[in-house]
Parts: structure tokens; sequence; C-alpha cells
């Protein structure tokens, strides 16, 4: 007498199987065992937890030796919400996870539902999710063909202007306390917290170097108590600030003024390159006011590529600041 050979059936065909039978009713099991090479009550017992086959996802779907999920229905829910945040690029972790299945559990009665790490661990293997770092502007730029477009259609657009008088600007954040995470010693070191005081400068400057605006130094105190006697406009800088230490549209539009203000007194009109960040917004009382330059807007996520304050700029600006700190830091251990 022959015997059929034993078929293990991974968790994506125990799935198809589900759905087979769900698109042709009139399907009997006989005919889904003999397409998969399997017995009568093998399909039957699959059907019968087609709930939790229909929940399988990712890379679960090439196991074979399978431990569904406890709870498939909430399995189900918070499945497919998470397909559509990933979707809508929300950003989720692991404890919006648990508040979420929380919620389903709650709308499905589960009374037995806890949030232990175990769950959420097997529910992330079950739906092939895994931990990854956000990247930067350059891993959302867009493909080489077509920063390459952009760039011929910007060296079209600069034509018409001197290199005098092509203008780009772009702020850029300084953590100017915080010291050096490696340094050399013949021990370990104790940690320590980071400094993270901050300020934020705008610089702008012309396609030649020839010529440079002012910087924009934006901080968190209106009268720190090192300037508190100091008249701000004898300062090399312009001075702004808020609580945040951060770039607002009404510095930003007021550093506009102050560049306009500068070509309007050489008599030049110059274009001015920008990035598109939201915070670069023109109220319309200032579009009226900048007769001498012509704002031009980068495409989106391409800052890293044509724009050279990001390119290279402000990379050199922070090179000069941080000799300058390390020279001040000498003087300071050779004057203990």
């Amino acid at each position: 007498m022959l015997t059929r050979k034993r078929t293990i059936l991974s968790a994506a065909q125990k799935r198809e199987i589900c759905e087979i039978k769900e698109r042709e009713l009139n399907l009997s099991n006989v005919s889904l065992a003999q397409r998969f090479n399997i017995g009568k009550s093998t399909v039957t017992d699959i059907l019968n937890n087609k709930d939790r086959w229909l929940a399988i996802s990712g890379d679960q779907g090439n196991i074979k030796k399978f431990r569904g999920p406890k709870w498939p229905q909430l399995e189900i829910a918070l499945g497919l919400w998470v397909d559509n945040a990933l979707n809508t690029k929300q950003d989720i972790n692991g404890n919006v996870l648990k508040v979420k299945a929380a919620f389903f559990a709650e709308r499905f009665s589960i009374e037995d539902f806890h949030q232990s790490d175990g769950w959420l661990g097997g529910f992330k293997k079950r739906h092939g999710l895994h931990q990854y770092k956000k990247q930067g502007e350059a891993s959302s730029a867009p493909s080489d063909e077509l920063i390459e477009n952009d760039r011929l259609a910007l060296q079209q657009f600069l034509k018409s202007y001197d290199l005098e008088d092509i203008w780009n600007g772009d702020e850029t954040r300084l953590f100017w306390k915080m010291e050096p995470s490696r340094v050399l010693a013949r021990g370990p070191l104790s940690g320590h917290k980071k400094e993270k005081s901050r300020v934020t400068i705008f610089c702008a400057t012309n396609a030649t170097g020839t010529e440079k605006m002012a910087l924009s130094f934006i901080h968190k105190h209106k009268t720190p108590h090192a300037m508190k006697n100091l008249n701000y406009k004898n300062l090399p800088v312009y001075y702004f600030w808020n609580k945040k230490s951060w770039m607002q549209v009404s510095i930003f539009n007021e550093i506009l003024l102050k560049l306009n203000e500068k070509m309007k007194q050489k008599r030049r009109k110059i274009v001015l390159l920008l990035d598109n960040a939201p915070v670069h917004l023109i109220l319309d009382e200032t579009k009226e006011k900048l007769d001498c330059i012509n704002v031009k807007f980068l495409p989106p996520n391409t800052t890293t590529k044509l724009q050279p304050c990001d390119a290279g700029i402000i990379h050199s600006f922070k090179c000069h600041y941080k000799r300058f700190f390390i020279q001040n830091r000498i003087d300071a251990y050779d004057n203990v």
C-alpha cells in the first residue's frame, strides 16, 4: 500500500488555503487537499483556525513551525493599523504599539491581554518589524538623474546673474558648549551628561566668496548676563532670541529685509538661494519690500546636493569655531 509523503506547510501556504476558500466558496476541502498534497483533515483544521492564519504577514510567512497569536482578532486589527501607519509615513515604536494594542483589546473585550515585552517581541517578529535609525535628507533625496535635471535647471536660471550676485543662505545649529565625546586618557573615564546648550546661526554669502552677510545669531535669552551692558547694535552679528533659540518666520523675514537693505545701498539686485524649509516663509508685507532680492527656493530634499551652504560652507564655519574653542580651552589649561 502506497503512503503519501508527509507535507509540512508554511504559515503563508496555510494563509493561502484560507484565502482560496474565501474566494471560492464552492471549492471542496478534498480539492484543496489534493492541490496542496495534504489530507482532508489537515485542510479542515486549517480552515477551523482561519483567523489565526489570515493574520499572518511579513517574514512569518516562511515559518513552518508556527506559534500563532493568542488573540487573532487583536492581531489582525493592529496589523492593519500598522500597515496604514507605515504607508502614511507615521513614526511608530514599541510604546505606541502597546498603547494601540490595549485600545483594541478594550474594544474586543479581551480581559487577559497584557502589554508585555514578550508579546511585543512576538508581534514585531510575526509582522516583520525591525528597529531602524531614521536617515537624514540625503536618504530621502531624489534619484541622481532627477538631481542632475534639477541642477541643470538651476544653472539655466542663474545664467542671467553675475556670480557676485548669486547668494546662498542657510541656518545651522551650534552646540557651543558641547565637549568632545572621545578623549585621550591613560585609563577609563567616568561619563557625564552632554552639554546641549545651543544657538542657531544663519549665514549668507555670494558665489565668489567676496561678500558675506553678518551672521544672524539666535539665542534663547533676550539679555544674557554676559551682554548686560552691551549695545546690541554694535555687535558684529545680528542678535535675535526666542525661548528655543530656533529660527522663526518673523526672524527669517527680518533677516531678508536686512540683506535687502544692504543691496539697496549698493544699488544691486541679487538672487538668494534657499531651501524650502517651512520656516522659510516670506510674509506678504516682506514681499512688497524685497525690491533688490529675488528669492529662489531649491527643490525639496536636494539641499545636501545643490546648496553650497549645506554642502561645505557651514562645515567650514564650524571647523573655524572648533579651532577657536580648542584654543580657548588650551589657554584656560595654561592659566591653571
